[in-house]
């Protein structure tokens, strides 16, 4: 036993299996590093990327169980919307408004609940719509086109991502089964409305 220790042939194999571990660590790396960029890929408005909370439902039922979007998840209802964010297939994003923004534009929002503006609040909720997701690409562009058939202006500034100036994306976003619900502080309005 003491022979095999002591042997040229013992470091010969050591050698062989430090150039294996180190061989396979070349390898494994870029597979582990491509990994942790696919789980970040989510849009996170904020130029600091945190991790997305992740939802086990779609975009409906998890508005409906978030306390910050009680007031959303209402409205999406009235205006008959709440079927579309449940489809799977063809994933979405929202630009989520919290309860809180609907508090901010109150007059706003109590006029589009009137029964002759149901049509008003499906318009501007399908312009807090994206088909697909929002990615990098999009936000350098200036510019995203919205369910509704606008767009929305998008730029990011130190703090994080502003929309038309006004709206302010909050973080971190909540990965749905079916899409993306990225916060936000203010309600978006289509510009001709």
């Amino acid at each position: 036993m003491s022979k095999f220790y002591n042997s040229q042939g013992w470091r010969d194999r050591a050698a062989v299996l430090a150039g294996i571990f180190g061989l396979s660590s070349l390898l494994i790396l870029p597979v582990l590093a491509q990994s942790n960029r696919e789980s970040q890929s989510t849009f996170q408005p904020s130029s600091v990327l945190d991790s997305p909370q992740r939802s086990g439902g779609n975009i409906a039922d998890t508005l409906k169980r978030e306390s910050e979007f009680q007031t959303l998840a209402s409205v999406l209802a009235v205006a008959g919307l709440t079927d579309l964010l449940r489809q799977e297939g063809r994933p979405l994003t929202i630009f989520a408004p919290t309860n809180q923004a609907f508090r901010k534009n109150a007059a706003v929002y109590n006029q589009l609940l009137q029964p002759q503006n149901k049509e008003k609040l499906a318009r501007v909720l399908k312009y807090h719509l994206i088909a697909g997701s929002v990615t990098a690409e999009d936000v350098n562009k200036g510019e995203i086109k919205t369910v509704e058939g606008g767009t929305v202006k998008i730029r990011v500034a130190p703090d994080g991502v502003i929309m038309n100036d006004n709206v302010k994306g909050v973080q971190p976003s909540i990965e749905a089964k079916n899409g993306v619900i990225v916060r936000v502080d203010n309600l978006l309005l289509p510009p001709d409305l």
